[in-house]
């Protein structure tokens, strides 16, 4: 029996009413921005909540971040929303190609997520020169156009 906001009414074994709302499975979400100087995963119950609360932690309008989401993380630790750690994204499978507390990237499946932009861009050339070299792409970014030329 459907009630207000979303919960449903049932009988207990006693024949008495008890309300449960329905549950909703936590999600990991990649959340960007336009510059892309703070994209990073959050642990959230919904996309806006994980947009929402990403721009009101990073100082962005209500309409500069959007959230994709990756993966249900139903066995997450809460309170939701939260910022993934490296340590959650290991237990969910990710592999940790960098660490730290600044320029993090993680692997999952055959996507290489990288925090910031300018972090991104970097990967990406070191790739681009490790792949002339001969020796591949080490950090996992794929290739483009990106060049430094020290010569």
């Amino acid at each position: 029996m459907e009630g207000s906001g979303g919960k449903r009414s049932r009988t207990n074994a006693e024949g008495s009413k008890k309300t449960a709302a329905a549950k909703v499975p936590v999600r990991l979400y990649w959340v960007s921005t336009a510059d892309h100087d703070e994209d990073w995963f959050i642990f959230a119950k919904g996309t806006r909540s994980a947009a929402k609360f990403h721009a009101d932690y990073e100082g962005y309008g209500p309409r500069e971040t959007a959230a994709e989401p990756i993966l249900e993380a139903p066995d997450t630790a809460g309170p939701f929303p939260r910022h993934a750690q490296i340590d959650d994204l290991a237990a969910l499978g990710f592999e940790i190609l960098k660490g730290g507390d600044h320029g993090r990237s993680v692997k999952y499946v055959d996507r290489t997520f990288v925090e910031g932009h300018l972090e991104s861009l970097i990967a990406e050339i070191d790739d681009n020169n490790s792949e002339t070299a001969g020796e591949g792409r080490p950090r996992g970014t794929k290739s483009s156009s990106l060049k430094i030329n020290l010569d």
